[in-house]
C-alpha cells in the first residue's frame, strides 16, 4: 500500500458480493463516458466496489493528473472490467482511475462532501493535505471541471488547448470489459486474477481482503480508519456495530494523535504509532500478534456475530495502555526512544517488539524493576538505535527480525539488572552471532553523512532525537522522558499525608510511577523493619 495515497474511497461504494446476485439482464455497454458519470446518472448510482476492494488510497497526486490529462486528451487508458450483478454494477478492476475521474468531477479529493460524509467528519490531516496538494495540482496544469463548465459557455474565449478538450469530454470515454461470471464466486475469484498484474496485492492485504470477515480482518479495519468509513462490521448487531466503532476511535486515538507533522521533527510531540495514514498492514500484524495468531496463508474463519472482533479488539487496546494513554497503568513509553529511527523513521516492527517484551514483563511482575533501571535502558536504546536498523537488514523484515529486536531489549534489561555498563552489555550482546555487528569499530549510522554542506531532514531529526536525551521533559520518579499522551500530575506530599493541591507540591510522572510504583515503594519503606542508629 502507498504510504502517501490520495484516498478517493468514498467516490465508489462498497457492497457485499453476495448482497445481489440477481442474474444481470440486458446488453452492458461497452464505453463509460462522462456524461454516465455524472451525478444523477443511473450508472453511478449503482456503481460498487466488492467488500473485499482495497482501499483506493494507493495513488498519488501526480498520477491523478496523469489520468485525468490522459482522458482529456483521448490516450490509451486500459480497460475497466465491471462485473453486473442485480441493481449493481461492481468495478473488478478500475477503481482508481474511474476514482480519479468522479475526484475531478466533483472536486472530491478525500475532503470534500462525499469524502466528509464517509468519514463521518472525521478526515485525517494528512489526507486534508494530499487532497489540498491535488486540488493545487490539478489547477495549475489541467483546470477544474468546474473551469471547463465555465469555459464552454463562453467557448469562443478558451484557447485551443481548452477547445479541443471540450471537444473531448463529450467524445472520450472508458473501454469497459465484463466478466461473464454468472456467480459471485466466479467474479471474486477473477478479481484475484486479475489483480496480480501489473501490481499485485500485497500478501499482507490479500490475507486481509480474503478474511475480510475475520475478527482480525475486521478489527484491524475498525483500528486503521478509527471506527469510520466503510462498515465492515454492518452484519453484526447495533449494539456490536457502536461497540466496536467506539473502541476501533479509541485505538486508533492512542496510536495517531497528535498527528504526525512534517519533516524533520522539531517537537517531541510526534504519535505513537506513525503516520496513522494507510496503516493497515501493520496494523493487521498487531491486531494478529497481540491475539496469537500466526502467519498462515490460509484465511481465517468468520466471526459470525462480532464477539471475537470485541475481544480482539480489547486485547489491542489493554497492551496499549500499558505503553501509552494516561490510564493509571501506563508506562507512558516516549516514542522517538523506542519506536522511531533516529533520522525520524517510524518502525513498525521495534513497535512490535517492544509490546511484546512490555507484556511478558506484565506477565512476569517485573514492571517495578523495570522502572528502577528505565531512565538506563532507555538510553542504551536511544544510544544504539543502529542496531534496530541493523537487526532488520539482517534478519529480514517483519516477523523475521522482531524475534531478535526482542531479545536485543531483553538482554540489555538483563545486563541493567545486573549491575552492568554500557560497555559490558555490549560485551555480551556481541557474541550472539545476532549481534555481532557490535564486534564491528564502527557501526553505521543512520543520519546521512554525504558531501553537502547542508543538513537534511534526517541529519536535522537526529540532532533534535539527541538533544532530547539530555533535554527532555522527564518523569520526576523515574528520570525517563515523559511524552503529552502519558503525563499524569502527582502529590509530592500525598493527600494522604496532608499534601496539597497547589503547583508547589505538583510534579509531573508517568501514570505507572504515580499510581503503582510510588505507592508500592512507600508501602515497602513503611513495612520495612526499623534500622538499629
Amino acid at each position: 500500500m502507498a504510504a502517501n495515497g490520495v484516498n478517493l474511497d468514498a467516490l465508489i461504494p462498497r457492497e457485499d458480493f453476495a448482497a445481489s446476485s440477481a442474474p444481470a439482464k440486458g446488453n452492458p455497454t461497452g464505453t463509460i463516458s462522462i456524461g454516465q458519470l455524472a451525478d444523477d446518472s443511473f450508472l453511478v448510482q449503482s456503481l460498487r466496489k466488492p467488500d473485499f476492494q482495497r482501499e483506493t488510497a494507493s495513488w498519488t497526486p501526480q498520477k491523478i493528473v496523469d489520468l485525468v490529462s490522459a482522458f482529456l486528451d483521448g490516450d490509451l487508458i486500459p480497460a475497466v472490467i465491471l462485473w453486473r450483478s442485480g441493481q449493481y454494477v461492481f468495478v473488478i478492476d478500475g477503481a482508481h482511475r474511474l476514482s480519479a475521474i468522479l475526484a475531478w468531477l466533483y472536486d472530491d479529493y478525500g475532503d470534500r462532501h462525499r469524502s466528509v460524509a464517509f468519514f463521518d467528519n472525521q478526515v485525517p490531516e494528512e489526507q486534508l493535505k494530499l487532497a489540498a496538494q491535488t486540488r493545487k495540482l490539478i489547477d495549475g496544469t489541467i483546470g477544474s471541471y468546474a473551469s471547463y463548465q465555465e469555459a464552454k459557455k463562453n467557448i469562443s474565449f478558451a484557447n485551443e488547448k481548452t477547445k479541443e478538450r471540450i471537444g473531448g469530454l463529450a467524445a472520450n470515454s472508458f473501454i469497459a470489459q465484463w466478466v461473464p461470471a454468472v456467480d459471485a464466486k466466479g467474479a471474486e475469484n477473477s478479481f484475484f486474477k486479475i489483480n496480480q498484474s501489473p501490481t499485485p496485492v500485497d500478501p499482507i492485504e490479500k490475507r486481509i481482503l480474503k478474511g475480510r470477515r475475520s475478527a482480525s480482518a475486521i478489527a484491524a479495519r475498525a483500528i486503521n480508519r478509527g471506527g469510520v468509513g466503510h462498515k465492515y462490521w454492518a452484519h453484526f448487531s447495533p449494539e456490536t456495530q457502536v461497540a466496536i466503532e467506539k473502541i476501533g476511535a479509541s485505538i486508533y486515538g492512542a496510536l495517531y494523535l497528535p498527528p504526525m507533522g512534517g519533516m524533520p521533527i522539531k517537537s517531541s510531540d510526534v504519535p505513537v504509532g506513525g503516520r496513522g495514514y494507510s496503516s493497515l498492514p501493520f496494523v493487521f500484524d498487531l491486531v494478529n500478534l497481540l491475539n496469537g495468531i500466526g502467519t498462515t496463508k490460509d484465511a481465517p474463519p468468520d466471526d459470525p456475530d462480532g464477539a471475537m472482533t470485541l475481544a480482539y479488539l480489547g486485547a489491542v487496546e489493554k497492551r496499549l495502555q500499558r505503553i501509552t494513554t494516561t490510564s493509571p497503568g501506563s508506562l507512558g513509553l516516549h516514542p522517538l526512544a523506542y519506536f522511531y529511527t533516529r533520522g525520524g523513521t517510524f518502525q513498525p516492527v521495534a513497535f512490535l517488539a517492544v509490546m511484546q517484551v512490555i507484556g511478558r514483563l506484565v506477565e512476569r511482575k517485573r514492571l517495578d524493576r523495570f522502572t528502577d533501571v528505565r531512565r538506563a535502558f532507555e538510553l542504551f536504546v536511544m544510544n544504539h538505535k543502529e542496531a534496530f536498523t541493523l537487526v532488520v537488514k539482517r534478519q529480514g523484515s517483519g516477523p523475521r527480525s522482531r524475534p531478535a529486536l526482542e531479545a536485543f531489549l531483553e538482554m540489555a534489561l538483563d545486563g541493567l539488572w545486573a549491575g552492568k555498563n554500557d560497555k559490558e552489555i555490549i560485551a555480551d550482546m556481541s557474541a550472539d552471532p545476532r549481534f555481532s555487528f557490535f564486534a564491528t569499530p564502527a557501526p553505521v549510522r543512520e543520519a546521512s553523512e554525504g558531501a553537502s554542506r547542508d543538513f537534511d531532514s534526517k541529519a536535522k531529526t537526529a540532532a533534535f532525537v539527541l538533544g532530547l536525551q539530555t533535554g527532555g521533559v522527564r518523569c520526576a520518579i523515574c528520570d525517563a522522558l515523559l511524552h503529552r499522551n502519558s503525563m499524569s500530575t502527582d502529590h509530592i506530599v500525598r493527600k494522604a499525608d496532608g499534601g496539597g493541591a497547589h503547583s508547589g507540591n505538583a510534579q509531573i510522572t508517568h501514570p505507572y510511577c504515580n499510581s503503582t510504583y510510588k505507592e508500592r515503594a512507600i508501602s515497602q519503606t513503611a513495612d520495612a523493619p526499623e534500622q538499629p542508629v
